[in-house]
């Protein structure tokens, strides 16, 4: 008996249920109906001044949304306002390290023209017509080189390595002041 009851009150309920959710899409169909299939601001128009300036802000929008901001070095290090001696030195290592210069010039035991050029710490050894660092040799002579690079031609004299002098190492000494403050 219980059984039949339980069965019973299933039905009723699911019966209930659709009706409701039968009425709930009728009523919902009403609203849609009553929807127009057009706007009323349709008849409604921009100038062509007024869309230009549009989309002039909305490409502006775009361009600082997609803008990426980086710096190459960190603003916040004070090493890049007041200087030590380590500073000095890494800066100084930097311009030797990267100046294309002209160390020696020799001539082998079959008459050929050799320039040692010291370039990124290495020791680069050519003769006439070879590239070294992306440089064209052209001409080595007794004293300096000519070579193209970029479309350009430059000479390089024979110089001996720079070397900080104590007066660049602390400028601070000159003037007799610590430079620690």
């Amino acid at each position: 008996m219980q059984y039949r009851f339980v069965k019973d009150f299933a039905i009723a309920l699911i019966v209930i249920l659709l009706g409701i959710m039968c009425i709930r899409l009728f009523v919902i169909d009403r609203v849609v109906a009553n929807v127009p299939d057009s706007s009323i601001h349709v008849q409604e128009t921009v100038t062509d001044t007024l869309m230009s300036r549009i989309r002039t802000i909305e490409k502006s929008i775009q361009d600082r949304k997609e803008f990426v901001f980086h710096v190459d070095k960190d603003p916040l290090r004070q090493g890049n306002i007041i200087k030590d001696n380590v500073d000095r030195m890494k800066e100084f290592e930097e311009m030797v390290r990267n100046m294309f210069r002209l160390a020696t010039t020799a001539i082998d035991e079959y008459g050929n023209k050799i320039a040692y050029i010291e370039y990124q710490d290495a020791l680069h050894e050519a003769r006439e017509g070879e590239v070294v660092a992306g440089r064209k040799i052209l001409e080595i002579n007794e004293d300096n080189i000519r070579y193209s690079y970029g479309g350009s031609t430059y000479t390089a004299k024979l110089m001996p390595r720079p070397v900080l002098k104590e007066e660049d190492k602390n400028p601070y000494l000159k003037a007799g002041i610590s430079g620690n403050w």
